[in-house]
């Protein structure tokens, strides 16, 4: 009886569990309209742009509302770069690419970006970008295309973000859009049949209380899911599949806010549905939305994953709920690139970085369920160096019927080749093998299309698959930073093929989107390899080091007794032979009888394997290499000095270094030590222990000055007794106190500043780029020793702001300038006044900078430092005029125009274009530290007064000249190139 009690109690437990999550209902239900039945997709007109129409819509831009998250805790995990980076391409060959064709171009479009996307059913390729749709066989012939989705919806409108999915439980295509910004809508087509050039079934679902900005769908087997970006309203809704899969008239769609998270206003909030792979899954499968979380952002202590579950009750919609998130806590991860909302990473010969919208999971994330357990392949980009280098993060979860989701492993894929790799899409075949596609682009590379992958069994955490072009790049896209902004990769319906659509440059500023099908599978029946050398390793390397290598079988027959061979640094060693038994698809281990000799500190060793089986049907797999080295015992120093780094408005700042153990015994108890610009050494203690090749972050409690402006040469170094390597004890660097351009965010509809008015100054204006806006070019003249009204207006309740004049000109915004300070603009679209007292100083006479700073109160402590970023608000630069009577001083100057123009190469020639005569004027030059470079005399030609000056000495940057003649003077802001 106790028995039977016992498992009653279990079954109960099981069945409800005594800390269950609670579940929350949805916010609202509508129902979607039935638009039409379409004719055959086939028999569209396809869609062809006139020469006119082209060079009218090139560059039309597809809007939306993707707009960084901020950085707001400076000290947020990781510091050190990514702490799980794969800092080398896998070392498996992979089989050729089996299809790769052109999709469409930017002359087919007009539009940017084109937001590529596409699905593969048993037959076809559907390609959609912004606003068209093709359809292709499967060997990349065109047999549908290029379609207006526009006029394939009905709808008329082009309005973006398409989305094609392949049902392979039902055998049907969907292909949607947003419909139209007007109503809010979303579009979308399911084919009536499985043949996608025939007939679809349209529906518009229309958002009442918010845009359905980068809607992401995804199929699952009692719903369509669908995510949208949005902080303020609904994220996740469940579509009623069955309806619409059957023509029905009005389908269902549940929408829920995701419960006990804070995004923040304005910025990027994109989850993402879970998308199913193959045809099996669980009874009652709940639909899953994940978000990442990252601990920068506001509000959010620890980098984490949060997942929702949904509960689906299409006979009552009301029983329908949504969970408390699961929270899985990772390894630490940098979402925030810089400069904010300005383009992330590099292209060639261009200052113009492209966005690659960090901060959102990456579409799709695919689901597939085995035998034992489910598996969900997550991606998204981060920062893997802190310096705007983009890797994939890639997440394995995993549960099973009676636990939640847990990591089972997870990785950051970075080759350190300075290359940034963003737009990771993922997916997982039948076998559990792992394909990633991603966009490349860098300081020396086009932005491109490549793909890595991992066999299941491999090295957790590790991409171990060699890095494979889809296309090169043929140049830059250099007058917008807008991406992307999404790239898509599905599996075929047969398990194993994986297709890949995205974007790369053909020629500048000229898009084009490819697809791409690869497998991992080669369906051969011969062809093993060695997938990894797992012995030796780096360390304390003697004369008779054991080889160990793990062999896979990738062939669909049994392999046995078959040679391997061992080289190092290119020569032979031995060939033996593997005399056991490897079945398809499985690896085994095998250690050589041979040893080896690694002992030499100085050699980096290259060791190779290779199998050698009769009829081999694929040999680029079959051999692996690895470096090696012996290290020293006692060897420890200094990588780099992460902080501080240039920044206007240093203080007293942390001086922190990287340090590394190079040897093979752990370290405690050493010194470290930093000195600026040759100065005292700061020595302190390292009291932890740093384990063989391992490296940690080294904060100085004593802080250093770096309080004026200037640059400063910072050591640090390692004191380590008994150190057996002296030339990486020490590392330096050079930072930069300088005049700023402060960065902060403000939008169409917020915190921007609309109007300013001070004297002649009346400026209308919408939000700056970055936050910053240079209106130097606009002045006014301002009477000393009087009152001086300022006027301003704000797209936002809640403002205040403040106001500097720069009277030393030397670009420095400094306490003893600051005029106005934390006055209040207490609503929107309304006038707010403050004043200042000019004083009765004859110095001050001549023309200044004056900057104007407006901040959001609910995000800004102050806006009387002239250089932090703000969250949310803008800065604004203008010139005064300070004369000693309006409109009579100094007529010669009033009437005169300065101007700087490149004639060359760093060559220049300043001009004060003016008729009047003018005695004794000078110029000088003032770099972004507050110092003069150069000064000297300009002379008098029939232009006015000018001067050549040859700057090639001199950094790029922002300059201000300065002309006068002790009475009065004249400034502009250049910037040398």
């Amino acid at each position: 009886m106790g028995k039977v009690i016992k498992m009653l109690l279990l079954i109960f437990i099981l069945q409800n569990p005594i800390f269950a999550q609670e579940k929350y209902p949805p916010s609202f239900v509508l129902e979607g309209t039935f638009l039409k039945k379409t004719i055959p997709l086939r028999d569209f007109q396809k869609f062809k742009s006139s020469n006119k129409e082209n060079q009218e819509n090139e560059k039309k831009e597809i809007e939306n509302e993707l707009h960084e998250n901020p950085k707001v805790n400076k000290n947020a995990l990781p510091l050190l770069g990514d702490p799980i980076a794969q800092t080398m391409s896998g070392g498996i060959e992979s089989i050729p690419l089996i299809q790769n064709f052109e999709g469409f171009n930017r002359d087919e479009s007009g539009f940017f970006p084109p937001d590529p996307t596409g699905s593969a059913g048993p037959n076809h390729y559907v390609h959609a970008v912004n606003s068209l749709v093709k359809i292709f066989d499967k060997e990349g012939n065109l047999l549908v295309g290029p379609v207006s989705l526009g006029d394939f919806f009905g709808t008329g409108s082009n309005s973006g973000d398409p989305i094609v999915l392949y049902d392979q439980l039902a055998d049907r295509y969907i292909i949607s859009q947003i419909g139209d910004f007007a109503n809010s809508s979303l579009v979308l087509g399911i084919s009536e049949t499985a043949d996608p050039t025939g007939s679809y079934f349209v529906y518009e679902f229309i958002f009442s209380n918010g845009f359905p900005d980068y809607p992401k769908l995804c199929i699952w087997p009692n719903a369509y899911y669908l995510t949208i970006n949005g902080a303020f309203f609904d994220n996740a809704f469940a579509i009623e599949r069955n309806v619409i899969l059957n023509g029905g008239l009005n389908p269902k769609m549940v929408s829920f806010q995701l419960p006990n998270i804070t995004p923040e206003p304005g910025f990027i909030f994109s989850p993402l549905p879970a998308n199913l792979l193959g045809n099996d899954y669980p009874s009652d499968l709940p639909g899953y939305i994940v978000y990442l979380q990252d601990d920068g952002w506001a509000g959010v202590t620890f980098d984490h994953l949060k997942v929702w579950e949904i509960n689906i009750d299409w006979n009552n919609t009301n029983n329908s709920t949504i969970s408390e998130p699961i929270e899985i806590t990772t390894a630490p991860f940098e979402v925030t690139f810089t400069p904010l909302n300005e383009g992330d990473v590099n292209q060639p010969n261009t200052d113009q970085k492209i966005d690659i919208i960090p901060g959102v999971i990456s579409y799709a994330a695919n689901y597939r369920s085995f035998s034992s357990y489910n598996s969900w392949v997550i991606t998204f980009t981060v920062d893997v160096d802190g310096y705007d280098t983009a890797g994939i993060r890639w997440i394995e979860l995993r549960n099973d019927n009676l636990n939640d989701w847990s990591i089972f492993q997870e990785g950051t894929y970075a080759p350190a080749d300075g290359i940034s790799r963003f737009f990771g899409s993922s997916a997982m075949d039948k076998f559990g093998n792992i394909g990633l596609a991603f966009n490349v682009s860098g300081s020396t590379t086009n932005p491109g299309i490549r793909y890595t992958g991992r066999f299941n069994g491999d090295q957790l955490g590790q991409m171990t698959i060699a890095e494979r072009v889809i296309v090169d790049g043929g140049d830059v896209q250099a007058f917008h930073k807008r991406f992307g902004d999404y790239s898509h990769m599905t599996m075929d319906p047969d398990g194993i093929t994986f297709w890949n659509a995205a974007e790369y440059m053909k020629t500048l500023d000229t898009w084009g989107t490819r697809i791409a099908a690869f497998r991992f599978t080669s369906n051969l029946a011969k062809d093993v390899g060695i997938n990894s050398i797992t012995q030796p390793n780096n360390g304390n390397l003697t004369t008779n080091e054991i080889v160990n290598v793990s062999i896979r079988n990738y062939g669909t027959e049994p392999q046995s007794n078959f040679p391997i061979e061992l080289r190092v640094n290119g020569n032979f060693i031995v060939s033996e032979t593997f005399s056991g038994v490897i079945n398809p698809g499985e690896v085994s281990n095998y250690q050589f009888n041979q040893t080896l000799d690694l002992s030499d500190p100085n050699l980096i060793y290259t060791i190779e394997a290779s199998t050698l089986l009769i009829g081999d049907e694929f040999v680029d797999n079959n051999n692996f290499s690895k470096q090696v080295k012996h290290l020293l015992a006692n060897d420890i120093g200094v990588i780099e000095i992460t902080s501080p780094v240039s920044s206007p408005g240093l203080l007293n700042e942390t001086v922190i270094a990287r340090i590394k153990n190079f040897g093979y015994n752990p370290q405690t108890n050493f010194d470290v030590q930093y000195n600026i610009n040759g100065g005292s050494l700061v020595n302190q203690l390292f009291t932890g222990t740093l384990e063989p090749e391992s490296e940690a972050l080294f904060a100085f409690d004593e802080q250093g000055d770096f309080m004026l402006l200037g640059t400063y040469t910072i050591a640090a170094l390692t004191n380590l007794i008994n150190d057996e390597e002296n030339t990486n004890d020490e590392t330096q660097v050079e930072i930069i106190n300088s005049q700023c351009f402060p960065e902060s965010y403000c939008r169409a509809d917020f915190w921007y500043i609309k109007k300013f008015n001070i004297g002649t100054i009346n400026n209308i204006s919408e939000c700056s780029p970055n936050g910053y806006g240079d209106y130097s070019f606009l002045s006014t003249q301002l009477q000393i020793d009087t009152t001086v009204e300022v006027t301003i207006q704000s797209k936002s309740n809640n403002q205040f702001f403040s106001v500097w004049i720069d009277y030393n000109d030397n670009l420095v915004f400094e306490p003893d300038e600051l005029v106005i300070s934390d006055a209040e603009i207490p609503n929107a679209n309304q006038d707010a006044h403050a004043e200042f007292v000019l004083p009765n100083d004859l110095n001050l006479i001549g023309e200044h900078l004056l900057r104007v700073r407006s901040g959001w109160q609910v995000s800004e402590p102050t806006t009387s430092d002239p250089c932090i970023e703000f969250q949310y608000g803008e800065t604004e630069d203008y010139t005064v005029a300070i004369v000693e009577i309006l409109g009579i001083s100094n007529q010669e100057f009033n009437s005169s125009n300065l101007i700087v123009v490149n004639s060359s190469e760093k060559n220049y020639e300043m001009i004060l274009e003016t008729n009047q005569l003018i005695t004794d004027l000078n110029f000088s030059i003032v770099n972004i530290i507050g110092q003069k470079i150069t000064s000297g005399k300009m002379e008098k030609n029939n232009k006015g007064y000018s001067v050549f000056l040859n700057l090639s000495q001199f950094a790029n940057g922002v300059y201000l000249v300065k002309v006068g003649n002790g009475n009065y003077s004249k400034i502009k802001r250049f910037i040398l190139q």
